[in-house]
């Protein structure tokens, strides 16, 4: 009796303890801007294992294949081709994405690369993206600023190029043809022209840091992309997920 009744003394005092911590330390909602979170990405990378270790920044390099549908490379195609002869349908990227990616409290990032101007195939490309449940897919563009509370589940498409008057354009969240985002080659953002201006861009709007095929030495320090304000990166191998700036370098 003396054991039961000091068993539940002590679970009482379990719980007073734990009641005063958590209206101490209420488990609040991460809150703060799209921009002030870094975000390490992938590419040209199984979608499937990507997104089960954990990568929420995914950029696909789109092609159009002999039937003009939209396919996309496995590998870094020779600097200037039209044709990806390693791929895999774009149908099953979106398939993927939407089996695999969600739930989630983070958005998850598709960057579109398109290496054609054919309207027929990136009318394809949105097509295939509506495939995706609604819920999924935001209407909202220059989502930069955006409080990351507003995004958990959230689908968001970046790309840019030829997408004027096509089908994608108003599906698109970002496009690097605006002033939102900006997409870097990893020598640009090492060696930006004006790292100043470059900063300053980027307490508002987005650097996306690729990988430029065509460089195969690169020259300077890899870590700099991040001292820049450069938030999200397809070449780092740091933890996957948003992480506000200042806790992560490259």
């Amino acid at each position: 009796m003396k054991a039961l009744l000091a068993a539940l003394l002590a679970a009482v005092l379990v719980y007073l303890l734990y009641d005063t911590w958590a209206v101490s330390s209420p488990m609040l909602p991460r809150t703060g801007r799209l921009c002030d979170f870094s975000i390490t990405g992938s590419v040209f990378e199984d979608i499937p294992t990507a997104i089960q270790r954990g990568i929420r920044l995914l950029e696909v390099h789109i092609y159009s294949d002999e039937r003009d549908q939209p396919v996309v490379a496995t590998k870094p195609q020779t600097a200037g081709s039209d044709v990806a002869v390693d791929n895999v349908s774009f149908e099953s990227v979106c398939v993927d994405i939407a089996n695999e990616a969600f739930p989630s409290k983070d958005p998850f990032i598709l960057s579109m690369v398109l290496h054609t101007d054919r309207t027929v195939t990136i009318n394809k490309v949105a097509e295939h993206l509506q495939t995706i449940p609604r819920k999924f897919l935001i209407p909202d563009t220059q989502i930069q600023t955006m409080d990351v509370s507003r995004l958990e589940n959230a689908l968001l498409l970046v790309s840019g190029g030829s997408v004027n008057g096509t089908a994608l354009e108003p599906l698109l969240n970002l496009n690097w043809s605006d002033s939102g985002i900006r997409r870097l080659s990893l020598q640009e953002a090492i060696h930006p022209r004006d790292p100043q201006e470059l900063k300053a861009f980027t307490r508002s709007g987005i650097a996306l840091v690729a990988p430029d095929p065509r460089v195969k030495t690169i020259v300077g320090n890899p870590g700099a992309p991040a001292a820049f304000g450069c938030q999200w990166n397809l070449l780092g191998s740091g933890p996957p997920g948003l992480v506000a700036k200042e806790s992560r370098t490259l």
